[in-house]
């Protein structure tokens, strides 16, 4: 993975999850490129302590296929305990995660519905968009 396309992406994370007051998040993290040791370093050393601001308190995360990265964001979690007051979840799989981070299965389907609908607008026309 590319440090600056990176870092443009967890800076968006933060911004965005500041500016629309984001309280609960899933990330699914399974076909996440390798993370080298300049990303995790940024991440734990200058990403994590400015992230302290983020109004998060649940994450469900969705573990990477790759063992390597599985560590590291092992790695980086243990370390954001000393920064963050989230409750964070490992999951193998998205359905599961937003089981945990749902209050209901009509939400879990109103969810998965505004996913489908965006992830159908973000593909190019004649392509079904995935689950």
């Amino acid at each position: 993975m590319q440090l600056p396309a990176f870092q443009l992406a967890l800076n968006q994370l933060l911004s965005y999850t500041l500016r629309y007051g984001v309280t609960h998040m899933l990330a699914d993290t399974s076909t996440m490129p390798p993370v080298g040791a300049q990303e995790q370093a940024w991440l734990s050393e200058e990403w994590l302590p400015r992230a302290r601001t983020m109004p998060l308190q649940h994450v469900a995360l969705v573990l990477p296929a790759s063992l390597h990265n599985q560590l590291v964001l092992e790695n980086v979690v243990h370390d954001g305990r000393y920064y963050l007051n989230t409750q964070v979840h490992f999951f193998s799989d998205g359905h599961s995660a937003l089981d945990w981070l749902a209050d209901s299965e009509a939400v879990v389907a109103a969810m998965e519905q505004e996913w489908h609908n965006g992830c159908a607008r973000s593909q190019p026309e004649g392509q079904a968009a995935g689950r």
